[in-house]
């Protein structure tokens, strides 16, 4: 069984995948060999696990059977002509996606990237803030989409007592169906929090910010793609949005020029959001048992469709 394994792992990790993968394995590693001996494995491995050159799945070997991505999202591979079974990491970056988007807009309703920017030019404010600090526990939320991401934050919110609302297509455990429904609840929503796949293009529109409630804040964890940057950032600057809470952005990283650097009301988190120590052990855990579920022709919970996005 020849594996091509292109992710970034450290010895150990490597390691560790080798030990958790069949013996007969004949593994290579990106990184650990020349440019031309890479393609050759490429060109003739049965399983890949990683996100190779977007352009080279656009032409995948016939030997390929099986693609282990070391992501959620997918997005920039939609034009891949692969049919076999792809899967991605699932649900392990879900917890530190919605503790990052949550934290920051706790962060942001309690003042504190106000009170940093202070702290660094010596500004005793104290009190003076009040009238700009809210309590999370009070907003009205509707979080957009339904999958492992969007679950975690409702869990987190509701124990702030929000009112939570979720969107999905067929998800029946979610209470908005349709972009029209959705349109609707806008004007009576504090909070919206996009976790959408990057195949929603500006799925959160000029329309829509014009739609939302004045004085609401928009937070987004899901794809840069799914936001119409620059309608964003006009409603940011005229105030009908109190601010926006961005771990993601429609290119990265973030052009110099752009406004959202210096904007007093943005909170940025540079796509750390499913980022921590132990990021690549738990990838490799999920690469060892996704590959031995399919070895064993187990369901796989983690299979997606390239061409739907998700």
């Amino acid at each position: 069984m020849e594996i091509l394994v292109y992710a970034n792992l450290a010895e150990d990790e490597q390691q560790n995948l080798k030990n958790g993968l069949p013996p007969d394995a004949r593994i290579t590693f990106a990184g650990s060999t020349s440019d031309d001996e890479l393609k050759q494995a490429f060109e003739s491995c049965q399983f890949l696990i990683g996100n190779p050159p977007a352009d080279w799945m656009k032409n995948v070997p016939s030997s390929l059977e099986f693609w282990h991505l070391e992501s959620v999202g997918f997005e920039q591979y939609q034009d891949s002509n692969f049919s076999g079974t792809v899967v991605n990491v699932g649900d392990i970056s879900a917890q530190p996606c919605a503790e990052t988007i949550v934290s920051g807009i706790l962060a942001f309703y309690r003042g504190v990237h106000q009170l940093v920017r202070f702290q660094l030019e010596k500004q005793w404010v104290g009190q003076t803030i009040s009238n700009e600090l809210h309590i999370l526990g009070t907003k009205k939320v509707i979080i957009l989409g339904s999958g492992a991401i969007g679950v975690h934050i409702k869990k987190i919110l509701s124990a702030f007592g929000c009112q939570i609302q979720m969107t999905a297509k067929q998800d029946p455990d979610a209470e908005i169906h349709s972009f029209e429904e959705l349109l609707d609840h806008l004007p009576q929503t504090d909070l919206i929090i996009n976790t959408l796949p990057g195949n929603l293009e500006n799925y959160v529109s000029e329309q829509f910010f014009s739609t939302m409630k004045e004085g609401s804040l928009y937070a987004s964890v899901g794809r840069g793609t799914t936001t119409d940057e620059e309608a964003m950032i006009r409603v940011l600057e005229t105030g009908r949005l109190v601010g926006a809470v961005l771990d993601v952005t429609e290119h990265e990283p973030l052009a110099p020029e752009s406004p959202l650097w210096t904007m007093k009301n943005v909170i940025l988190t540079q796509h750390t959001g499913a980022a921590h120590q132990n990021e690549n052990k738990d990838k490799v855990e999920k690469f060892i048992s996704n590959v031995t579920s399919y070895l064993s022709g187990e369901t796989l919970n983690d299979e997606v469709n390239l061409h739907e996005g998700y």
